[in-house]
């Protein structure tokens, strides 16, 4: 699993990006704004653009801008991008990693974690975290609160 501090600078790269509504915006303005090392914030744009969740121009008025409709985005889908195949241990996302996962105590332990959080990041939209942030019923469902 590698839910780690260049997926928190993407997120906050897209947020910007969303929050410009279609301008194109400096990866250097974005990067200053959401408090991003400048060097990290190019390297996860590129990723983000490779993913296809961003796009860039050339020119005085290019930059980088959101390149989809963020409610058809689940947060699994940013997260992978910036980050690989989700997994809480090798083993459970390529299982010829260990020659014991047929007879492994542990591999369903890991498979069954990473179904539980595969889904759940599956369930949330990057609209409806930029939009409702932890009020968002599916987060409140997960921290044992009422929405």
């Amino acid at each position: 699993m590698d839910i780690t501090r260049r997926s928190d600078y993407a997120l906050r790269i897209l947020r910007a990006a969303y929050r410009a509504r279609g301008e194109y915006r400096s990866v250097a303005q974005i990067a200053e704004e959401e408090g991003v090392p400048y060097a990290f914030a190019r390297s996860i744009q590129h990723d983000l653009v490779a993913s296809g969740l961003l796009e860039t121009a050339r020119g005085a008025k290019g930059g980088t801008a959101l390149a989809v409709e963020p409610s058809q985005v689940s947060m699994l889908s940013v997260i992978e991008a910036v980050g690989g195949s989700l997994s809480m241990a090798p083993c459970g996302g390529v299982p010829s990693h260990c020659g014991k996962h047929d007879r492994c105590a542990f591999h369903g332990l890991w498979k069954g974690a990473d179904s539980l959080i595969r889904d759940y990041f599956s369930r949330i939209t990057l609209a409806e975290v930029l939009e409702e942030g932890s009020d968002n019923q599916v987060i409140l469902e997960a921290l044992g609160k009422q929405g």
